[in-house]
Order: structure tokens, then sequence, then C-alpha cells
């Protein structure tokens, strides 16, 4: 899947537990920035609760301009578990995120809903127990200006959400700087007119910030 848009991370792990017709859910929501970050959680988890009956999960993580989801029932019945946790978490666009709900069986069936239930609420409370943070999509920017024209522009960055990520001083001044790639082409054209042609932009890397 491409990216658009934007996305929310985990600034704060969450976790949670339930108890639902004796059966025991906990589940953990982990910020990861690979999918093998995300599988090492999953197989510390696993080492954690290796004597719990089930333990689910579900992830999803950025890999250059692609998005990696996976998921897991571990044993329980197709789509009752991995994808009621995936759910949770697409819905709250969440990227680079793993999250594990565990399973202590308590003796009683709970059928296929009542276990998308439990295992979306343990997602669910997962997440309301987490710190998200938003992020979007940027472009970096670069270019060269004479000392005269510094300020202004500087000023013009700052109004349009641009932050400065580098800069060098010798007879001319060098900056780079990081920004919402939607306003990127519109400031750029701003700078150029504004300095009457004398600073021209360049377009960098677009990244997600």
């Amino acid at each position: 899947m491409g990216l658009s848009g934007s996305y929310n991370v985990i600034k704060e792990n969450g976790a949670s537990e339930i108890v639902v017709t004796k059966s025991r859910f906990i589940g953990n929501l982990v910020s990861v920035s690979s999918a093998e970050e995300a599988e090492e959680f999953i197989t510390f988890i696993r080492k954690k609760y290796n004597d719990a009956r089930h333990n689910c999960w579900a992830y999803i993580v950025m890999d250059g301009d692609m998005i990696i989801n996976k998921c897991s029932d571990d044993g329980e019945p197709s789509g009752t578990a991995g994808r009621p946790i995936l759910s949770i978490m697409e819905g709250a666009g969440l990227v680079n995120a793993v999250c594990t709900v565990t399973r202590y069986f308590g003796g009683v069936l709970l059928g296929t809903g009542g276990l998308v239930r439990a295992y979306s609420d343990a997602a669910s409370q997962a997440l309301e127990g987490a710190v998200v943070s938003p992020i979007r999509r940027g472009m970096y920017m670069s270019f060269v200006c004479d000392y005269q024209d510094e300020g202004g522009i500087r000023r013009l960055l700052e109004s349009e959400d641009f932050t400065i990520t580098d800069s060098g001083y010798t007879d001319k001044v060098a900056i780079t700087v990081l920004g919402p790639e939607e306003k990127a082409d519109p400031l750029m054209k701003r700078i150029t007119d504004m300095t009457g042609g004398r600073v021209i932009p360049e377009s960098g890397e677009s990244v997600y910030y």
C-alpha cells in the first residue's frame, strides 16, 4: 500500500488488561521503526507470555514509500483476532507501531463475535493508554542567498511553518529547510519573487516528519 495523507505515531507506549468471561486479555501497543523491530517485539511477547493460549498481533510500518501491514490470529479462528487488532490501528491512522494481545483462556468459549469484540477492546484500550502524535508529509528545500536577503527569507519560512535543518555561512548563506510538502512549490516561487530572482530554491527529498 502506498503512502498518502497524514498519519499518527506512538510517542508513549500503551497497555491494557481486560477479563471477558474468565479469559484474560493483555494488550501492548508500542512504537517500532521497521518490520524487523516489530517481529522482534512479537518474539519478546511470546517468550514473556509463553504460558498463554494465544499471542495475537498486528503491525503497520513505513518502508520507503510503502506501508507494510501484517497480522496473526495465532490459533484463534480466522479473522477473530489479528484483523480486529489491525482495524483498530488503521482506524487511528497509526504507522510504525505493533500491537499484541495475549489471551489466557478462561475455559469458556467466546464465539466468533465475542472474540472479535474482546480483541478489539483490548487493542482499543491499549491505544487509549498510549500517547499518539501526528506526522505529515514534508519536503526538504535548499538555497543559497546573500546576507541582505536572509532576514526576509527566514521570516517567510517561519510564517509558512518551515524549519531550518542546516545552514552554513561563507560569503553567502546556504540554508536547508523542511516543511509541509503542499506548501513547498508556492514557497519556492515566493522566495524567488521576493528576492528579484537572486535566490532560486531547489526541492529535495520528500519525507514524513
